[in-house]
């Protein structure tokens, strides 16, 4: 970001911005501390909300602030974008630094103290001032760490050529102890500036993929190495790894270097394939007695008795005790005072009611730091000890899951809407969430967590219903049900301030309405209420079209619109467009001028006939969705002139009688869905050309496709294949999917025309046989499989080599008698 506001002249400005966020980030605990510990207590014990209305909306209005700021800066990030809207920028730019200082003065005004640990950036070289001046009791733990580097220095190298291996110190502790402290404080040491000519430190994101990580820590290394003017240049223009790496080690020169990193995953970051990759680009860059000090965000188990110990030489594992009892005290009372009268102060402090409030907290900074700011107002006895947990869990959320829990309240379940959502932020890859993640969001979503993190993460967020007219101001993100038994139908109007710094629009029929009214009410009375609301609906479009301009996502879904306004070209900010269940016929020119489209999502719209010839202007388009677009016929030829298209779908589009036949030039297509296309005669010949293809989901397989099957075994990159129509399949001869070494999921669909029972069987079989997966397969689904028996490969000898398979479905396999 600074180095594209250089390139745009606007580094002044956007500093200013820096600072205003610095400074009420120094101001934000006391008042956020109040308003999560008074969720918790009204969602535990349904007491009421005892949270002062001044503190309230000042947290409120500092996050609808946050999220203005992060919006812009995404726009600023868009080279393309920048230059057109410099002039529009520059203003926005002006008025946030107003909105920030009248933030500023605000809490001044509440006698909100500031905190001058969160006052600055914390890799900033005057904050070493900071932490020598507020850190307490960790100096011991300092010298101790420092004195650990020194000693290493001193030795030389070993004799197995490994000259420039990388020491290495894990700093492994509880969670909230201060681990991120003590490597700050190590960071700004003075002897650590003498010694490390670049100190390094990158915060790594959660379940990063290798590749990922090592181009974020090589950016992070060119960005330490004095040439603004390279980094500005090249950064920007995303360099291969290899080309970014030789520059590295050509500007270090042999120079030693300090990479701190900072991650929240451990098991992830240091699992053996990430860290052998990882250290082998670290032995070619820098100099003997260059180091890697790793810190774990959240708590970790033992590090002695990972694994990867064996793998790495030079790791020195430091345990960061929690504080003493003295220290915490300290603390305490530090953050205690900046808060309670002075004429109070020796009542607390003195009669011991706050010292030592719970076991579990003791030795935690974090808990001290909390204490202090509440402990005039709460009584610690009535507090359970895991809400300290909890409050620490909120206020440490991975992006991506706050943003996760935000769009499921808003959508309910529909996950793949949500995941498009999170896509078209930069949030989650095209293929959408790892197991990894998966995992963190069942955790938060349906542990307790939740159930009072919404209150404090949603209030940007709204569902409005169809009767309602009222927006709230700090709105960015909206669902409006579509009700058309309100008479007269209307439609909220939104402030001016709330149009032009939405985000999200989510227009959705109430469908449990609908069908009442197609039960009770005659058809011209039902008929007559329909064409009301679409007009209303289309009025509200058209207007919101040419004031919504920093509109990232659009959802549209209703039956009630039979067209789209052109002004739809003035969302020039839109990034996701869903329209499902539309009535549309064709789609309006003006829609493929939209310049920052990655996603568009036609789902079920049935009277879409074709798709126009300039769909190939979406030049960022990245996923196109035409699923159950039953009347569409074919694709237009330019559609294969989109470059970064990465998922075609256009499942259930039953008269669709081709693809392109140069499906071949879609370099980038990873997804490619065609199942339930049953006039598509074959797939374009030379797929296999295609290497990018990583995931092939639900292939349809005609009587003359058979010639698919052995495309396949080209593609070795794929990991899902959906095989459907079996029965139509001839005999395969080979085993096609045996060379599939990446292939974690195969589903097999039978079904349809009827034959001859023998004959039937004696196919299935065979094709079944060739089948053959490989051994590295995690999910197997076989459906209305025709055969009497299985294939050798699933006999108790075969299948003991699938070490990987964790699910198997068997569906409809009406003529099996028994199982392996």
């Amino acid at each position: 970001m600074v180095a594209q506001g250089r390139l745009l002249c606007i580094q002044n400005h956007l500093a200013m911005v820096c600072d205003g966020l610095w400074a009420i980030n120094s101001m934000i605990e006391i008042p956020e501390m109040g308003v999560l510990y008074n969720y918790i207590w009204h969602h535990r014990f349904n007491s009421p909300l005892d949270v002062p209305v001044e503190f309230a909306d000042w947290v409120t209005d500092v996050a609808t602030a946050v999220i203005d700021v992060g919006e812009l800066l995404s726009r600023i990030m868009d080279w393309e974008a920048s230059l057109h809207f410099r002039h529009v920028i520059l203003v926005e730019l002006k008025e946030m630094l107003r909105d920030l200082n009248s933030l500023v003065l605000r809490g001044s005004a509440m006698g909100l103290p500031r905190d001058p640990m969160g006052s600055m950036n914390p890799l900033r070289e005057d904050y070493s001032i900071v932490l020598k001046n507020e850190v307490v009791g960790r100096h011991e733990d300092l010298e101790k760490l420092i004195e650990i580097f020194q000693q290493q220095q001193l030795v030389p190298s070993n004799n197995n050529g490994d000259d420039y291996n990388p020491f290495v110190i894990v700093i492994d502790g509880e969670e909230r102890v201060g681990k991120t402290t003590l490597a700050y404080m190590i960071y700004h040491h003075t002897w650590v500036r003498q010694q490390f000519h670049h100190r390094i430190w990158v915060d790594l994101p959660l379940s990063v993929s290798t590749l990922k990580m090592i181009n974020i820590i090589g950016k992070e290394f060119a960005k330490s190495i004095n040439n603004e003017e390279y980094c500005d240049q090249k950064l920007h223009l995303e360099l291969l790894l290899q080309a970014m790496w030789e520059y590295i080690n050509e500007q270090l020169d042999g120079s030693r270097y300090l990479l701190v990193l900072h991650c929240l995953d451990l098991n992830r970051l240091i699992s053996q394939p990430k860290w052998s990759e990882l250290k082998n680009i670290l032995l070619r860059v820098g100099g003997p007695g260059s180091a890697v000090l790793v810190i774990l965000k959240s708590s970790t188990q033992s590090v002695s008795d990972m694994s990867f110990q064996n793998e790495v030489k030079d790791i020195t594992t430091y345990c960061l005790k929690p504080l003493s009892d003295d220290a915490w005290l300290e603390l305490f009372k530090r953050h205690a005072a900046m808060i309670i009268p002075p004429s109070k102060r020796d009542i607390v402090f003195k009669g011991g009611t706050f010292a030592m409030p719970l076991f579990q907290l003791v030795g935690q900074t974090f808990g001290a730091k909390f204490w202090g700011s509440l402990g005039h107002s709460i009584q610690v006895e009535d507090l359970f000890p895991c809400e300290i947990k909890d409050i620490h869990m909120v206020r440490n959320f991975p992006f991506a899951i706050v943003r996760l829990l935000q769009y499921h309240y808003l959508l309910d379940k529909d996950y793949n809407v949500i995941l498009h959502m999170l896509t078209a932020e930069g949030l989650i890859p095209v293929e959408g969430l790892s197991p990894g993640w998966t995992e963190i969001y069942e955790r938060f979503h349906y542990g307790r967590v939740s159930t009072f993190c919404f209150p404090r993460k949603v209030y940007l967020h709204r569902k409005v219903p169809g009767d309602s007219t009222s927006i709230p101001r700090c709105c960015r993100y909206l669902h409006l049900e579509i009700n058309p038994r309100a008479i007269p139908f209307r439609l909220p109007t939104m402030p001016v301030e709330v149009s032009k710094k939405m985000i999200a629009l989510i227009l959705r029929e109430d469908e449990a309405t609908t069908q009442e009214d197609i039960a009770e009410m005659t058809f011209q009375v039902y008929k007559k209420r329909r064409t009301k609301a679409a007009t209303a609906i289309s009025k509200f479009l058209d207007k919101m079209s040419v004031r919504l301009v920093h509109l990232h996502i659009l959802v549209v879904e209703t039956s009630m619109i039979q067209c789209l306004p052109n002004e739809i070209s003035k969302l020039v900010s839109l990034r996701y467009l869903h329209l499902s269940k539309l009535e549309i016929e064709l789609l309006p020119k003006s829609l493929f001028d939209l310049p920052n489209l990655q996603i568009l999502s036609l789902l079920h719209c049935k009277n879409l006939q074709k798709m126009p010839g300039r769909i190939h202007k979406l030049k960022k388009l990245k996923i196109l969705k035409l699923a159950y677009c039953t009347k569409l016929q074919q694709l237009p030829r330019s559609i294969t002139r989109i470059k970064n298209l990465e998922e075609l779908n256009v499942e259930g589009c039953c008269f669709l009688r081709k693809l392109p036949e140069d499906l071949v030039s879609f370099k980038s297509l990873r997804i490619l869905n065609v199942a339930g296309c049953a006039s598509l005669s074959q797939i374009p010949h030379g797929i296999e050309q295609s290497i990018g293809l990583r995931k092939l989901s639900r292939i349809f397989v005609g009587v003359n496709e058979g010639f698919v099957l052995t495309q396949l075994q080209v593609l070795t990159n794929l990991q899902e294949i959906r095989l459907q129509n079996l029965e139509r399949a001839e005999e395969i001869q080979i085993e096609v999917l045996m060379g599939q070494q990446s292939l974690w999921d195969l589903s097999l669909h039978w079904g349809g025309e009827k034959k001859e029972e023998s004959s039937e069987s004696t196919t299935s079989l065979q094709v079944l046989e060739a089948l053959r997966p490989s051994l590295q397969l995690k999910r197997l689904e076989i459906i209305s499989y025709k055969g009497v028996e299985f294939p050798t490969w699933m006999s108790k000898q075969q299948l003991a080599g699938f070490n990987s398979l964790v699910e198997v479905r068997l569906i409809n396999l009406k003529r099996c008698a028994t199982l392996p």
